[in-house]
């Protein structure tokens, strides 16, 4: 199931959006200008399909609708909590009744309605330093971050983790769960540069380090690499060791022709050379083609039972081969006097045209944007997922923007996902403004055409 449309009402008790995606080209664009409200339109999304009820809470909007491609509709209401003690500020939204109903053709419409957040109801279900290992509690209200030092209060940590701590509550009904799980949403946000990580070693205090996404990224690439080797040595051993045995088994295939063998036997050496250049397969002695005069009948069904074999084996790197082509093409396309390459045991290796090697992290930061962005959507990312991407301009060449478009269509073809862009750059939408939907405020008055 897929997101066809959502509208939103009173978005800052203001702006009234009605967004319909583009599902035909995978790619549909919100832009307007600063103010208007499209990055929270993601973030509304992002929070709705993760269940963060409390950031829902704090964003300020009366009524957000969401259409199904199978024509279902999922509406999220808001209205004031008229138990206990009412806030002094009657527009603090943290004090007001989320309402979900879902309206299926033909059905009966079901109810569910989620009331405040009590922030310590929810650190007490769960322990909030696993699902947020950067933080530490030191009292009943004060937590400290580890990266910055800063003293937090219970409030300020649901405020900036409320996107990782879990808040499903016991009641809720498995018609809006099953809704909720059916989307798929990964929010790509506008700091993508930096990755922290976290260790607490045996009797010692926790450690925090602040990673370079290009670093960590090209580490996670190696280890990627590694996996399919060991599952590429696994399933060689195993077809090997059984190789005697299949072949007294295999019976005959007169249909297939010694030029056909050889067609095939070369296609295969080209494939296995490929996945040399991208460094999974260490310089090894192949076949020469050419050189095999003798096939007959009685030695084809050997070299049958060898091609099967290997295209079973060299098949283990082909999704990753794929993706790892896409991101060296489309970024030595874009890198002035660099060139991308990767290997097993560092990821990602830049050398300059003098042939110099050069760090990751020596790239420029528009450099790094667009190589984290596209390993982002190519390595992290699930088919059938909406992904919601917020400024996509930032740090990029007025040329990159005007490229991005191109570069993301031929991700979003290979990966099977659709995206969902937040820009007020016309430089990122360029020649395709048939994907865009212009955000206007209320009274339809337009937003200033910048073309």
């Amino acid at each position: 199931m897929k997101i066809k449309r959502f509208a939103v009402k009173n978005l800052f008790g203001t702006f009234d959006h009605d967004i319909p995606l583009n599902t035909d080209e995978h790619i549909t664009i919100l832009h307007g200008p600063n103010g208007i409200g499209k990055t929270m339109l993601l973030r509304m999304l992002n929070s709705l399909f993760r269940s963060n009820y409390y950031e829902l809470y704090r964003i300020p909007f009366s009524k957000l609708t969401v259409e199904f491609s199978d024509r279902s509709k999922l509406v999220v209401k808001k209205k004031l909590h008229l138990e206990g003690n009412l806030p002094h500020n009657p527009d603090d939204n943290t004090y007001r009744e989320l309402g979900f109903e879902l309206l299926r053709p033909g059905k009966k419409k079901q109810r569910y309605t989620v009331k405040p957040i009590d922030i310590e109801e929810v650190f007490s279900s769960f322990k909030v330093e696993h699902m947020t290992p950067e933080l530490e509690r030191i009292d009943d209200n004060t937590w400290v971050h580890f990266p910055t030092q800063e003293k937090l209060t219970s409030e300020e940590v649901m405020s900036l983790f409320s996107d990782r701590l879990p808040q499903k509550r016991k009641d809720e009904p498995a018609w809006l769960r099953n809704t909720l799980d059916s989307i798929n949403i990964c929010f790509i946000k506008t700091q993508r540069l930096l990755s922290i990580s976290y260790s607490q070693p045996v009797e010692t205090e926790r450690k925090t380090s602040v990673t370079p996404s290009v670093v960590s990224y090209s580490e996670e690439l190696a280890n990627l690499m590694q996996h399919k080797l060991a599952e590429y040595a696994t399933l060689s051993q195993s077809l090997d060791r059984t190789f005697p045995g299949r072949m007294l088994k295999n019976g005959e295939h007169p249909e297939t022709s010694i030029e056909d063998l050889k067609r095939e036997l070369k296609d295969l050496e080209q494939k296995r050379k490929c996945f040399i250049d991208a460094g999974f397969i260490d310089t090894e002695e192949g076949i020469d083609v050419d050189e095999l005069k003798e096939i007959d009948e009685k030695n084809k069904n050997f070299l049958q039972l060898y091609i099967k074999d290997v295209e079973q084996k060299l098949s283990v790197f082909d999704e990753l081969t794929e993706r790892i082509d896409l991101l060296i093409k489309i970024i030595n396309c874009r890198f002035l006097y660099k060139k991308l390459s990767v290997n097993k045991k560092d990821g990602f290796i830049f050398t300059t045209s003098g042939d110099m090697r050069l760090s990751p992290t020596k790239l420029s930061s528009g450099e790094q944007q667009e190589l984290v962005l596209f390993y982002e959507l190519l390595f992290h990312v699930d088919p059938e997922s909406l992904i919601l991407i917020d400024e996509p301009e930032i740090s990029l060449h007025v040329l990159w923007q005007q490229q991005f478009l191109r570069d993301l269509q031929a991700i979003t073809q290979l990966a099977g996902f659709d995206i969902l862009i937040a820009t007020h750059s016309p430089q990122i939408i360029h020649d395709r403004w048939d994907l865009t939907v212009e955000l206007r405020g209320r009274d339809d008055e337009e937003i200033p055409d910048s073309r």
